[in-house]
């Protein structure tokens, strides 16, 4: 199953119901644009009492270069008093978030959505809902790209633009050979069934991207090594399992068109390896720009303003939380009835093959030949 057939696992359990738009609020709220960094006061200050003390070092320096003021009394002369400047006291760097780029994606994966609705309505059509649902990722993206993108902006958009436009295309084209998705059927059937599957699809999209859109707004800092190379490499292994294990279920169906369920290559040792991979790539594109979100802080800062300064890291972690929420939730039966539908299919209790691949294969992460049950 693709992460398109979770989103209509979520609407057909409701969940879409208990959305509004007050999240996008909180969202907004939480990610305002920050053109002012939190210790600006502090280093203005500092600043312009340098400035000024500058100013009166300078006037003094004149004033010595003067002929000498003789004292009433004497003959002595009145030398001017040298001030030397005010330091700059020692504090971070100060940080400007840009959300500009945000906006622009989370505006272009609503505006795609969007049209997803419109062609849904009108036509009825299921072969665009993953061109467009998951092609909108990459459309983001590539269009929001700022144009002063540092090393690791310039990764993460590659890393997403090559997820998206391969799982997109995979699914394009599988949808054309099908045409038709029997699950959505009657999702689809309505008005108000099609607004609630792509509601769901444009919330997927703007939260699985968090990591990403949010790491955009911080053109100064270009990663660390470490951060760098370990996210870099996670979504480059989750990449190759995700793709790895689409083609091995996809080659079965074609060579088991009876509809026995795959248990060969990567789905031998994970009843969902496709989960896995996109839950590790996407914690990969996390791990990228985790550093960039953080907003530096005094060194005697309050508690709450070093709290604070860790929002937009926290507002990411949103999208690997949601990601195993949904998956694990879909797995375990617990958020629709897919997996009494898929035991009732291949017959869970009755053919001793396919009860000992549900009993023994972990669902979501692979067991690597370790032993032990699901």
């Amino acid at each position: 199953m693709t992460v398109r057939s979770v989103l209509l696992s979520f609407l057909t359990a409701s969940f879409w119901t208990t959305t509004s738009t007050r999240h996008f609020s909180v969202a907004a709220a939480f990610v305002a644009p920050n053109r002012q960094h939190p210790n600006h006061s502090i280093i203005m200050t500092a600043v312009r009492r340098n400035s000024k003390a500058k100013s009166n070092n300078n006037n003094n320096n004149n004033n010595n270069n003067s002929p000498a003021t003789t004292l009433r009394g004497g003959g002595a002369t009145k030398t001017a008093a040298t001030t030397s400047p005010t330091q700059l006291s020692m504090t971070p760097n100060s940080i400007i978030f840009d959300n500009t780029p945000l906006w622009q994606n989370q505006g272009i994966t609503i505006a795609l959505n969007a049209l997803g609705f419109v062609i849904s309505v009108a036509t009825g059509s299921h072969v665009h809902l993953d061109l467009l649902g998951t092609g909108a990722f990459a459309a983001g993206a590539y269009f929001a790209l700022p144009a002063a993108a540092n090393f690791r902006i310039a990764s993460s958009t590659a890393a997403v633009v090559l997820w998206a436009g391969k799982l997109a295309s995979f699914l394009f084209y599988r949808a054309l050979q099908v045409q038709h998705d029997g699950r959505l059927t009657t999702t689809l059937a309505t008005t108000s069934g099609a607004f609630g599957f792509w509601f769901v699809s444009a919330l997927w999209g703007i939260v699985t991207a968090l990591p990403h859109t949010l790491g955009t707004t911080n053109l100064q800092h270009g990663g660390t090594p470490l951060t760098n190379g370990l996210g870099l490499g996670m979504f480059a292994v989750g990449w190759i399992v995700e793709t790895v294990a689409d083609y091995q279920k996809w080659v079965f169906k074609q060579s088991n068109p009876s509809g026995a369920f795959c248990n060969v290559g990567l789905w031998s040792i994970s009843q969902h390896p496709n989960w896995f991979g996109n839950l590790v790539l996407w914690l990969g594109i996390f791990v990228l720009n985790a550093p960039a979100l953080v907003e530096p802080t005094p060194e005697k800062a309050s508690w709450l303003s070093v709290v604070w300064s860790w929002r937009r890291l926290a507002l990411a972690g949103l999208s690997p939380l949601f990601m195993w929420t949904l998956f694990s939730g879909q797995a375990e039966g617990r958020i629709t009835n897919a997996l009494q539908m898929a035991n009732d299919k291949y017959g869970y209790g009755t053919d001793p093959v396919y009860t000992d691949y549900i009993d023994t294969t972990p669902l979501i992460i692979p067991r690597f030949g370790l032993g032990g049950g699901p």
